[in-house]
């Protein structure tokens, strides 16, 4: 076998390496890569483990909401207009309950622009440093948004539930200050890799 038959990691090639884009290592493919990623201390580590298993709950219950409202095509009787309300209310608090796993994971959208021009110098340790303290303020600011909306909201009930709208806002003021805790932990190890999303932490 030639070089050219060759992955840059020495792998054998699949039928992914005729790719016009060539290969990419990904922490997806080398969990390795997290390897120089500075190890998470323990209450991070707890509250991630919470968020995901209220992340799985949450789905699960988007798949049966979901998965009942097309029985409900099929069998009238058994239509329900709860079910309905039941995925969209957990794919809301989906969205913001995992924002801090996301921020802490790199899971989260980002724009980078002078990473890779500043990649081993000091001025990227400082962009990490500037980056993270935008974020803990934006994630601060929201934090308080979601605590007024929590009162706010409170007294107004969802139609078929009947579940007070400020449940939701409860969602996002725990993810938002998740958030925050992510990137002050992050600003610490800024001179180190950061660490990328893994999805076997997802399975199970």
């Amino acid at each position: 076998m030639s070089d050219k038959e060759l992955t840059p990691d020495g792998g054998a090639p699949n039928e992914t390496d005729d790719s016009i884009y060539g290969h990419t290592n990904t922490v997806f493919t080398i969990p390795e890569l997290n390897d120089e990623a500075p190890r998470e201390p323990l209450f991070i580590r707890v509250l991630s483990r919470i968020e995901l298993t209220i992340g799985i709950v949450l789905f699960a219950l988007i798949v049966f909401g979901v998965m009942y409202q097309v029985v409900g095509r099929y069998f009238p009787a058994m239509a329900w207009v709860g079910a309905g309300e039941i995925a969209l209310m957990s794919m809301i608090a989906l969205t913001f309950v995992m924002a801090g796993y996301l921020v802490g994971r790199k899971g989260h959208i980002v724009l980078e622009i002078f990473d890779g021009v500043l990649k081993g110098t000091r001025l990227f340790t400082a962009l990490r440093v500037v980056s993270g303290l935008i974020m803990v303020a934006t994630s601060m600011m929201l934090v308080y948004e979601a605590w007024v909306k929590i009162g706010a909201e409170w007294v107004r009930s969802s139609p078929a539930l009947q579940m007070p709208y400020g449940v939701l806002y409860l969602f996002a003021f725990l993810g938002f200050l998740s958030a925050a805790i992510h990137s002050v932990w992050m600003i610490r190890y800024a001179n180190r890799p950061e660490r990328q999303l893994d999805i076997s932490e997802m399975e199970g």
